[in-house]
């Protein structure tokens, strides 16, 4: 009775603090290195047992980097501090300090020397944020185990979201033509180097339009593979055995991975993170449960992707054309369907559920690799079988289930054996339910596939 009392004085709170967490987000778009760098030199100007509050920060480019300013306060005194930070990264990958001035002044050269030497090389600027996490004391109290259990959730949303969207793909074109595309990891690593490139052509970075410039690359980008693949690689073997359609798949992805190495090197490109500060949500005594406002973004953009896409394909004409072509190929070209449009617009449909995918990773992690898109994709593609291949609700119920193991899998033991249990985990589940979890056999009917 007491635990259910506490949940159910919280609700209310915990809402109003993932509003607030979005608004924060909304006022300042990067909590990026630049104003870290800055905040984290703070306790450099202030003996040990200074209790430091920082009430506004702000940043803007400029010509000579990025300009951070911060007021705080140092028990009772009223202080301040700022930075010119530019985004070349030294060999520590943090960013470059080149002047910094508190209330008293600008440092001299000497003085900024030693602040490199002592503070910043040696390592303890990482450690001394004295403001890393936002509204800390205006959160509620939860029980132990229900804040912890909360934490974890909330680590896992990521990874659901971008499971979800990948595997809602592998149901697409498997609800319509029973055919599996293992491409669709490389898919999301080729959109996330296009929200690579759309973030850095605006350079420095502009707030909320180098996001959009990154989205519009990424989804373009995985549009037009999309579209010549479904035209070239998928269209010409969609009467074959779906043996054939997994090793030409399955040549696609090796050739994309390599041909983005070969250009883009074996590297990471890393990106600024992006509304990356935690904010508290709960707490219980020194515990804090965090959430990040770009993991917030990234759950409400999932969420209304998924829920547009099967209102359209409810009601939409396109979803009344998926329909009967999924449910009755012959019948439906008799009635008018095109088939080469319709595998040729579900293509489109489902690289840009993996581009939305990929943006939103890169986004949310700040790098993308070559080689990262295949282990991804192959475990979408296990959250998919989990659900039952060709059905999206249960691909979407899959992404939850995978994306919790994973979390808590990391919680309990080494985060090395993590992906061998998934895959051992995946060997039972095709042995003793080949169907997935929620189908009892396995077509492509568009009932059977939506369930909405």
């Amino acid at each position: 009775m007491k635990l259910s009392g506490v949940v159910g004085q919280s609700r209310g709170r915990l809402v109003l603090l993932l509003v607030a967490v979005f608004m924060t987000g909304c006022a300042l778009l990067t909590d990026d290195d630049a104003v870290k760098l800055c905040r984290s030199l703070i306790p450099a100007f202030n003996p040990d047992p200074v209790a430091i509050v920082v009430r506004d920060v702000t940043s803007r480019e400029t010509s000579y980097g990025t300009l951070v300013s911060i007021a705080y306060d140092a028990d009772t005194a009223r202080r301040a501090v700022s930075c010119i930070v530019q985004h070349d990264r030294d060999r520590r990958g943090l960013p470059q300090l080149t002047n910094m001035a508190t209330e008293d002044g600008p440092l001299g050269d000497v003085r900024l020397y030693l602040l490199r030497k002592n503070w910043i090389e040696s390592g303890r600027v990482a450690i001394s944020d004295p403001s890393p996490i936002l509204m800390t004391s205006a959160v509620p109290t939860l029980p132990k185990p229900l804040a912890i259990g909360l934490q974890h959730v909330l680590s896992a949303l990521p990874l659901i979201s971008i499971y979800a969207l990948l595997a809602t793909a592998y149901a697409l074109i498997y609800g319509l033509v029973g055919r599996i595309n293992l491409a669709f990891g490389e898919l999301e690593m080729l959109a996330g180097y296009g929200a690579f490139l759309g973030f850095s052509l605006l350079a420095p970075p502009s707030g909320w339009l180098a996001v959009f410039a990154a989205f519009a690359v990424g989804l373009y980008s995985c549009a037009v593979y999309g579209a010549v693949f479904g035209r070239y690689v998928l269209a010409p073997l969609i009467r074959s055995p779906g043996q054939h359609v997994l090793i030409a798949t399955i040549g696609l992805s090796i050739f994309l991975s390599e041909l983005v190495r070969l250009m883009q090197g074996n590297g990471t490109r890393w990106l600024s993170p992006l509304l990356g500060r935690p904010v508290a949500v709960a707490r219980h005594d020194t515990f804090v449960v965090t959430l990040t406002p770009m993991t917030l973004v990234v759950v409400l953009l999932t969420s209304a992707t998924i829920a547009a896409l099967l209102f359209h394909l409810r009601r939409g004409r396109f979803g009344l054309r998926w329909r009967a072509f999924a449910d009755d190929a012959v019948a439906a070209a008799l009635y008018g369907v095109d088939p080469h449009r319709i595998l040729l617009q579900t293509m489109i449909l489902a690289s840009m559920l993996c581009g939305m995918g990929g943006v939103l990773t890169t986004l949310l992690y700040g790098g993308v690799g070559h080689a990262g898109g295949f282990v991804v994709g192959l475990k979408a593609l296990i959250a998919a079988i989990i659900g039952g291949i060709g059905s999206v609700r249960g691909a979407l119920v899959g992404a939850v289930l995978l994306g919790l193991a994973e979390t808590l899998w990391s919680v309990a033991f080494t985060i090395e054996t993590r992906d061998p249990a998934i895959f051992i985990g995946l060997a039972l589940l095709l042995a003793f339910r080949p169907d997935g979890l929620f189908n009892r056999r396995v077509d492509t009917s568009i009932d059977r596939a939506t369930r909405v």
